[in-house]
């Protein structure tokens, strides 16, 4: 029997792992989850699980800024609610906050730990911003016993940014998987038909997501004003989302040159009528990890439309199911706007045959295969 142990500081904030833990369950590997909160963070809790989910207070805000002592509550609170022993593998859920737990697991009781490596949290905000943490993130990384990345776009950024000496590269590589998330049930037993070619006049454009600066919402703005110089085309943008940052969302709303309509956040039975009211989803992100919005669009016959580099980037060849873009430059976007246009029956048709990679059974059973190897060795 494996017997794991997740560190998952985000576990009741969405269903995202929730759904991976059902599946594990279902195939016989017992799993109990701790999730170490913040005091500030009770707010964000979205639902109950079913599963054995330990989520104490271990420390409040303030205790970011010295990573030290924030570890040090974490581990506490750990040990007052479960028995280290009981475990025969590690999941850490992040490089850092999760990672350095198992990492310190590992040293006192020699149990072996997989660690996920995420865009945005590990790699733009601690390896970029906490350059002092760094030297740590490499320790992590060094000892454990496999590595996991949504994306190899993620782990060519890590490697070719913050991991120098050719040996540790190798080691990286060597012991690294590319398993992304998965998305729920509900999208494959709602999946639509191919689109059919739509109007270069009438193109109507998607983003589903917080309006925050991160998503880049006005780099689109500026790509549809770029397009609609030419007299051949003409696009609009429907935004459906969260008004998170309120200085951005009022530099949004306050476009009048192009045609915007930003609805409320929608239940995904809604959601799904209104990406098939669409016809090409668009984010891109200046970063992120992965972003579970391109396959359910997918999943609806939308080509994508995703910011090279980043966490969706790579999972599939360039033009498959949509096209990367320069974040920074509106021509490329709008370039590539066009360019699906012109494919896009075979890019709708393709968004629906390769969303069926992202359903959490074969992902599950990628690390059930990963969990047994680190086990017999």
């Amino acid at each position: 029997m494996i017997n794991v142990l997740h560190i998952n500081s985000n576990f009741l904030t969405s269903k995202l792992h929730e759904n991976l833990i059902d599946q594990l369950e279902s195939d016989k590997v017992h799993n109990k989850i701790f999730m170490p909160m913040k005091r500030e963070k009770k707010e964000e809790i979205i639902y109950e699980s079913k599963h054995a989910v330990y989520n104490p207070v271990s420390f409040v805000d303030k205790d970011k800024y010295i990573f030290s002592l924030k570890q040090y509550k974490i581990m506490k609170q750990l040990k007052a609610n479960l028995d280290p022993k009981q475990f025969n593998l590690t999941h850490a859920h992040t490089l850092f906050t999760d990672g350095n737990v198992a990492y310190r697991l590992f040293k006192e009781y020699q149990i072996p730990y997989v660690v996920t490596v995420r865009g945005y949290t590990d790699i733009n905000s601690f390896f970029k911003k906490r350059p002092n943490l760094r030297n740590k993130g490499r320790a992590i990384l060094k000892n454990a016993s496999r590595i996991v990345f949504l994306s190899a776009s993620n782990r060519k950024e890590l490697l070719d940014g913050f991991i120098k000496k050719p040996e540790d590269k190798k080691d990286i590589l060597d012991k690294s998987i590319i398993n992304p998330n998965g998305i729920d049930d509900f999208w494959f037993e709602n999946a639509n038909k191919p689109k059919s070619e739509i109007d270069q006049k009438d193109i109507k454009l998607i983003y589903a997501g917080k309006i925050m600066k991160l998503k880049n919402i006005m780099g689109t703005v500026n790509a549809i004003r770029e397009l609609n110089r030419n007299p051949e085309y003409h696009a609009s943008l429907t935004i459906v989302g969260k008004k998170f940052e309120s200085d951005y969302v009022d530099i949004v709303m306050n476009v009048k040159d192009i045609d915007i309509t930003i609805i409320e956040p929608k239940p995904r039975e809604k959601l799904i009528d209104i990406y098939r009211e669409n016809d090409i989803f668009i984010m891109p992100s200046f970063s992120e990890t992965f972003g579970l919005v391109y396959p359910e669009a997918m999943s609806q016959g939308l080509p994508v439309i995703y910011t090279k580099g980043q966490g969706f980037d790579g999972q599939f060849p360039d033009g498959e199911v949509g096209y990367p873009v320069v974040a920074t430059d509106p021509k490329d976007i709008s370039e590539k706007i066009k360019t699906a246009v012109a494919h896009y029956n075979v890019l709708s048709e393709n968004a629906l045959k390769n969303f069926m990679k992202f359903n959490w059974m074969d992902i599950s059973k990628k690390y059930i295969k990963m969990y047994n190897e680190i086990i017999d060795k």
